[in-house]
């Protein structure tokens, strides 16, 4: 994607110190439980859920409850805000170069066209063509933290997966990026990879398909024609594509595409009915978000779901969202959402996060530290086990030292305990069930 040359990944499914390979299998844990099978949430209840959570978490949006006009002065000023902050910080390129300043006052900010905002702005509508990145502004140039941190680009919001709805507010002077409204995020996206709607009732039609089909494994193939040799494109989990037909050997569904003027068309595309897919939702049982969590054992950490991967709050959020459950993408949101069983400082309150792990329900409940997401499994003598999408080990109680793990792994909650940050029970700060 960009170029850099990367460390070799670890080879996963990774067995980490103090697991057994019987911790690996989702059924380990499934057998534990006396109902898994209950639903958490029926349809309906789920349904009502969603509505709450858009309503208390603001980085949820509902699209289509936007007015379809807004004051350009708010958005201008946004506009301005992100790009101020971004340029006040300190940062490096992927050589550990500063990044100049120049590139800020000579580039980036000329293209954001400030002054190309109107006074009112009409929105637009369109629909991701394809997975693609959100970023914090209209650039490919990565921009890191910490010298060397070329895992970590700081302009990487999230990723949006294919036939994900957009509200467009602007579009940079080159007209190569639009800065967009999604569900869950805010921000650039590139221009090719989004085709417009000519309405958004259009846009609402397609994205209120009752009939979906939802991938349900870590990614499937989409074949462009009926014959599935043609599988130019892939979705990940969570991903929903409006179901018109099912033969002997495939789905039959639609995807969007950008005509050359930008607009959108809707066309047939085939899924292999041997592929990891559910038509509608799969109940919402403790099961399930175990089953689908475990799907993804193994898979590529990606910050901000880059390198087609996902940081700790986008594994959460893709194995909810598989199941209907439409938590926000970002772990300080996600850890807001459902049944608070507790708030700590880091480091103190043993007692009462032992309490509230025993009290939340095995694989559907979220444990949040500083900056990362894991999804509670169960107890076992005493020691408590969660999956979580990590990027490393710390090790050492004197230096930065790490063991790269850079995948969704099971771990009990001593990881981390021999480093100075200490160990991931020490740095949780809240507890909630999805409830």
């Amino acid at each position: 994607m960009w170029g850099e040359t990367l460390p070799a990944l670890p080879k996963g499914p990774l067995l980490l110190t103090g697991m057994t390979p019987e911790q690996l299998s989702p059924d380990y844990w499934i057998n534990r439980l006396p109902n898994p099978d209950q639903a958490i949430k029926t349809p309906e209840e789920l349904e009502l859920f969603n509505r709450e959570i858009d309503a208390m978490v603001a980085e949820r949006v509902d699209l289509f409850a936007l007015e379809r006009e807004r004051g350009g002065r708010s958005v201008r000023d946004q506009l301005r805000l992100e790009f101020d902050t971004v340029r006040g910080r300190i940062l490096f390129d992927v050589e550990g170069k500063r990044i100049r300043q120049d590139l800020f006052s000579g580039e980036i900010g000329p293209n954001m066209g400030f002054d190309l905002v109107s006074a009112r702005i009409r929105l637009k509508w369109g629909v991701a063509t394809q997975a693609t990145s959100i970023r914090a502004l209209p650039t490919q140039v990565k921009m890191l933290e910490e010298v060397g941190d070329i895992e970590f680009d700081q302009l990487q919001f999230s990723l949006i997966k294919l036939w994900t709805p957009v509200a467009i507010l602007h579009e940079s002077r080159d007209g190569a990026w639009f800065y967009v409204q999604a569900p869950y995020v805010r921000g650039w996206v590139r221009a090719k990879d989004i085709a417009l709607f000519s309405s958004r009732d259009e846009l609402k039609q397609w994205a209120s398909s009752k009939k979906i089909l939802v991938v349900t494994g870590e990614s499937i193939a989409i074949y462009l024609d009926a014959a599935l040799t043609d599988s130019s494109l892939r979705a990940s989990m969570g991903t929903t594509l409006p179901l018109i037909a099912q033969s002997e050997s495939a789905y039959e569904i639609r995807i969007p595409t950008r005509k050359a003027d930008g607009s959108v068309l809707i066309g047939p595309a085939y899924v292999d009915l041997k592929s990891d897919v559910s038509i509608g939702y799969p109940a919402f049982t403790q099961r399930n978000v175990i089953r689908q969590a475990f799907k993804l054992l193994g898979a590529r950490y990606g910050w901000g779901g880059m390198y087609d991967g996902r940081d700790c709050s986008g594994f959460t959020h893709d194995v909810y969202l598989s199941l209907g459950v439409q938590i926000p993408r970002d772990s300080k949101q996600q850890g807001l959402v459902g049944t608070q069983l507790g708030h700590f400082e880091p480091g103190e309150y043993e007692r009462e996060k032992i309490n509230a792990l025993r009290t939340g329900m095995p694989g559907n409940t979220l444990l949040r530290m500083p900056l990362h997401m894991m999804l509670y499994l169960g107890e076992i003598d005493g020691r408590f086990f969660v999956v979580h999408s990590t990027w490393a080990e710390r090790v050492s109680m004197t230096s930065d030292e790490k063991n790269r793990i850079n995948q969704v792994v099971v771990s009990d909650l001593s990881l981390n305990g021999k480093s100075y940050l200490g160990s991931l029970f020490d740095r949780i700060v809240s507890i909630n069930e999805l409830n």
